[in-house]
């Protein structure tokens, strides 16, 4: 299959007549359908022989939600409709369970509604059911505006291979197993599924599920949040769940949201907070409505003098260049793609608040393309035609490529340093991937350097592709190799190189003659000359740096790799307010150390953190002592004490 569907691919980006490509997009649609039919008989039987084990692991639950959402989001747009992700506020960020397994059923549950709504919205919702000491168990909803489901029906097609009727599977493809396969993994989560449908109206799958409570020291850290609390902001959507969602998002940070459902609407509520000397002072616009959209109204706000002082963030439901182009011309600061993501939309609001509106947009953070730059890889594959088709892939991505038949020639070659990214099958003779890169990784220990390693397994099973990271491989792709699931893959490995080389920057700029640990000028310039607001920030900073420098120790003492890594997060955004320089260079080696769960040298990195952590809170309490709010407070305190002493 990784050939036929390797090959398929490849041959259809050559030079082909009509008919040619028309025969080979019939191979790769049978071919594809064949791959899901394998894989859902790969499921049910595993299921069936009650060999399926779901694993029990601390992860992020809203993340994992985004990250699975975001898959499908190009098929939503194709097909001109919209997708949301809802999360209740008192659920839990990080719970105990099987994140690849609530995935899987996450997926199949929005994939069936993309394939039956022509038209509307799927709208996905978590919501608190239950809770005690040790677990909590959760209700999803994901709700379409499709066919629906007649009653006589709604039992059945959680069935093996049964669907609501003969014609569905000729009109809209399937197995027949993907509601019984989830089903089944609802059953093992210690949950249920159901639906409610009415035929024309859409329907609604519902399924509860139960998790384990994370330790405290794993929970994320709402510091950073604090800089954005009671910071009156603006959210301009024609869609009515978008809104509710998004609002939803900004309470969570104690921000205070205000909604319109157009840009007329959005100017009157703008011109109304002037009036009220309550200002907003960020706007969310959404790029594509009726009749004004998003870029329009972005065009209007700056054009008026007024507003000058408000940041604007657009979302748009596709990453188009354009798009982006048209932003910057309009004056905003931030660019998110839809479904926006938490972490995305918080980290473009921190970074739209703290710098001059001037700046050209900047979009939440992804992971740079690795095309553009050609990586020298290294491939070990036994296989004649997979190696073909998989260095072809490469090739194809403008990589330099190296083949090697075993792991054991892998660990040799890899000795000479030549390679930034080595991908390995799992599955070799003489020397397995999984024992190859124990060896590399061994001798890295020692030598210091670290090349990223790609899996290559035949196994998408959450517990094969467990064993390959947990082995020492950086990420995997699953058996038949797509090309744009490699080309993900590398981007994933190559931001995480550019994140590291970020911190070698500001390594660089640390070093350099500076003026001071705090550029007080670029601060404030930052905050829009608000020194009012300068002196909250220097205030949090050092109030926040202490209480996350005591949670990074006890993370350190636990050992808990997610603690560390979300901790040296909450650092890295609470320095880079103040300072570019060590401290936040050494937050960041401290975060990619928790992500890989490479502890060896997490201590003393934290050790040199704190050091440098002392010199910045003293630079921000001298800051703090010498404002001008300061002065003006010590000189009302002179003027009581000699009037004491008269």
């Amino acid at each position: 299959m990784n050939a036929i569907i390797g090959m398929t691919e490849l041959t259809l980006d050559t030079k082909l007549s009509r008919e040619q490509h028309d025969y080979l997009e019939t191979i790769k649609g049978s071919a594809d359908a064949l791959l899901l039919l394998i894989n859902d008989l790969l499921d049910i039987s595993k299921i069936e022989a009650k060999k399926m084990v779901l694993e029990q692991a601390p992860f992020n639950l809203s993340a994992t939600l985004e990250d699975s959402v975001r898959v499908l989001a190009p098929r939503v747009h194709q097909r001109g409709l919209e997708l949301t992700l809802q999360v209740a506020r008192e659920i839990p960020e990080v719970v105990v369970g099987d994140c690849a397994r609530l995935r899987q059923v996450i997926l199949n549950l929005i994939g069936n509604a993309i394939k039956f709504t022509e038209k509307g919205e799927i709208a996905v919702r978590v919501e608190l059911e239950s809770q005690d000491e040790e677990s909590i168990a959760l209700h999803f909803t994901v709700k379409d505006t499709g066919i629906g489901i007649p009653p006589d029906k709604q039992t059945l097609i959680f069935e093996a291979f049964a669907q609501a009727d003969s014609s569905t599977t000729r009109k809209f493809g399937g197995t027949g197993l993907g509601l019984a396969i989830c089903s089944q993994l609802v059953e093992l989560m210690r949950g249920k599924v159901w639906v409610e449908s009415e035929l024309g109206k859409g329907s609604t799958f519902h399924f509860t599920a139960k998790f384990g409570r994370a330790d405290a020291s794993a929970r994320l850290v709402a510091g950073p949040a604090r800089m954005l609390s009671r910071m009156p902001v603006l959210v301009v959507d024609d869609n009515q769940t978008n809104r509710r969602i998004l609002q939803e998002m900004l309470t969570r940070w104690n921000m205070r949201p205000v909604t319109a459902d157009s840009a007329k609407s959005a100017m009157a509520a703008i011109e109304a907070g002037l009036a009220w000397k309550d200002p907003f002072a960020l706007a969310l616009l959404d790029g594509h409505m009726p009749e004004v959209d998003g870029f329009m109204l972005a065009e209007q706000i700056a054009r008026d003098p007024r507003f000058a002082g408000l940041k604007l963030i657009l979302l748009t439901s596709a990453g188009h260049s354009d798009d982006v182009k048209r932003a910057q011309q309009a004056g905003v600061s931030g660019y998110l793609v839809k479904p926006i993501k938490q972490s995305e939309l918080f980290d473009a609001i921190i970074a739209s608040t703290s710098e001059p509106v001037s700046k050209p947009p900047r979009r939440a953070k992804r992971k740079k393309a690795a095309s553009t730059r050609g990586l020298r890889v290294l491939l070990a594959e036994d296989n004649p035609v997979n190696q073909k088709l998989e260095s072809r892939l490469l090739e194809k991505l403008g990589h330099d490529v190296t083949i090697v038949e075993n792991g054991r020639l892998a660990v040799s070659a890899s000795e000479t340093g030549n390679f930034d990214l080595i991908v390995m099958d799992v599955q070799m003779p003489e020397m397995d991937g999984l024992e190859a890169t124990r060896a590399i990784r061994e001798r890295e220990g020692v030598e210091g350097n670290r090349v990223p390693i790609l899996a290559l397994t035949a196994h998408a099973a959450a517990e094969d592709c467990e064993r390959c990271l947990g082995g020492g491989m950086d990420a995997y792709v699953s058996k038949p190799i797509r090309l744009a699931a490699l080309q993900e893959a590398i981007a994933q490995l190559f931001g995480d190189l550019q994140d590291r080389e970020e911190a070698r920057t500001d390594k660089r700029q640390a070093e350099s003659p500076a003026p001071g640990l705090i550029d007080e000028n670029k601060v404030l310039a930052g905050l829009g000359g608000d020194r009012e607001l300068m002196s909250d920030v220097l205030r949090l900073f050092i109030e926040d740096s202490a209480r996350l420098l005591r949670e990074m120790h006890t993370a350190i003492a636990r050992k808990n790799s997610e603690a560390i890594r979300l901790v040296a997060h909450a650092l890295k955004g609470s320095i880079a307010n103040l300072s570019s320089g060590t401290a936040r260079q050494l937050a960041a080696e401290i975060e990619q150390m928790g992500k890989r769960d490479e502890l060896k040298n997490a201590a003393a990195r934290v050790d040199e953190l704190e050091r440098e952590l002392v010199l910045l809170q003293q630079a921000a309490t001298e800051m703090l002592n010498n404002s001008p709010e300061s002065r003006s407070r010590s000189r009302r305190r002179g003027i009581k004490t000699a009037t004491g002493v008269a």
